[in-house]
């Protein structure tokens, strides 16, 4: 069963981050949408795979998630 790359609990059901490459669970998939960047860090996401980038490694994790 995978893990959370967050908080380290086994899930059925992963998402990638928008600020970086962990895989989530969905607790913690919320508490990332919740979050005042999640906007800039699926927007630049967006714009990096609409110029061809498909390896995008996100603008990093906010130190407060």
């Amino acid at each position: 069963m995978p893990k959370c790359n967050r908080c380290g609990r086994e899930t059925n059901v992963t998402a990638m981050s928008m600020f970086n490459t962990e895989t989530l669970c969905m607790d913690c998939l919320e508490k990332e949408r919740r979050h005042p960047d999640y906007k800039k860090a699926r927007d630049a996401e967006h714009a990096a795979i609409y110029s061809g980038d498909y390896n995008f490694p996100g603008i990093g994790k906010p130190e407060d998630l």
